[in-house]
């Protein structure tokens, strides 16, 4: 006697496996759309000497070996990891340090807590204009209230001094992410039982 024949239906029924990988098919194709696709054109493009409206001709890793020699390059490498080191390391302190307070039965928590997460409400677009007025060199706030204390003599240039730059953009970043890691933590912190 002759098994019946299987149908390609009844095999997905059959086999949760397959049922999956087929299912996962249209977002694959997506991802690698997206994604994979992106960075293989960038790769290419980075060994070839293209131009925008002129293709370009293969030339191998110079564009790379020139990359490497370039100080630009090394100032915004070394640019990249203090922003996301320093910025990384405070906002996961002062988040903890948040989440534990909040975790404590203290009186207006949930005040307490909504006021800690206006920063990360506040629309992107509203948070730079704002600190592009505290961060303005004439009229900066900041240097105002510096100056009325008579800390400073002339107003600071925020934006204009690469250290200063570097500071301000850092604090900017750390007060927009420091809610979003607090509240994070928190969560996770009352899923710990006492």
């Amino acid at each position: 006697m002759v098994p019946p024949k299987i149908t390609f239906w009844e095999r997905f029924e059959n086999n949760r496996n397959l049922l999956g990988l087929f299912l996962m098919l249209p977002t694959a194709a997506l991802l690698v759309t997206f994604l994979a696709y992106p960075l293989g054109l960038g790769v290419w493009l980075g060994l070839t000497d293209t131009t925008i409206g002129r293709e370009g001709v293969f030339i191998g890793l110079e564009n790379y070996k020139w990359l490497f020699a370039d100080s630009v390059f090394w100032l915004s490498v070394f640019n990249t990891f203090l922003y996301t080191t320093v910025a990384s390391t405070i906002k996961f302190g002062l988040g903890l340090w948040l989440a534990l307070i909040l975790n404590q039965h203290i009186p207006f928590k949930s005040l307490i807590r909504a006021i800690i997460l206006l920063p990360w409400i506040v629309p992107t677009v509203l948070s730079a204009v704002a600190f592009w007025w505290i961060y303005d060199s004439q009229f900066s706030i900041i240097s105002w209230s510096l100056m009325k204390l008579g800390f400073i003599d002339q107003y600071i240039n925020f934006l204009g001094e690469k250290n200063n730059a570097r500071a301000a953009v850092i604090v900017a970043n750390i007060w927009r992410g420091v809610p979003f890691v607090a509240i994070s933590l928190l969560a996770g912190l009352q899923t710990i039982s006492p």
